[in-house]
């Protein structure tokens, strides 16, 4: 065999001959709910951006018809335009039985109470003035 020069088995070809390489791009949004006890929705809110958020990604690989299925790039970028909500879910109240209230004893409610209701959603009057007659 002369130098410089390859010979190529025709009868027992490269198994990847006739495959095709792709790379796919895949987009993942990741969310977190937090359960926070705090005084009100701020303090809440606050305790999270201070002490919460995503410490690590670890991405996957693996092998597909033995052939390895590899991270070729990765980037995280945390939405800096995000803003935060926060939603009451519970309440920390005395127990109350038939005997009476034990300020001693709390219990977490969850229970749909007045509590839940925001201001904005609470039920104003409607004055006689504002009604509008149909006709």
């Amino acid at each position: 065999m002369s130098e410089g020069k390859r010979i190529y088995d025709k009868e027992n070809p490269h198994k990847d001959i006739g495959k095709q390489k792709f790379r796919v791009r895949k987009a993942y949004t990741a969310w977190v709910e937090y359960d926070v006890v705090a005084d009100s929705k701020d303090e809440a809110i606050d305790a999270v951006i201070e002490h919460g958020g995503i410490e690590k990604i670890e991405w996957a690989e693996g092998y597909h018809k033995d052939e390895p299925v590899e991270v070729y790039a990765q980037d995280y970028n945390p939405d800096t335009t995000e803003s935060f909500d926060a939603v009451k879910v519970a309440e920390c109240v005395p127990y109350e039985d038939s005997d009476g209230i034990y300020y001693d004893d709390p219990t977490w409610e969850t229970q749909e109470y007045m509590w839940q209701i925001e201001e904005d959603q609470k039920p104003t009057e409607t004055k006689k003035e504002d009604m509008e007659v149909p006709f």
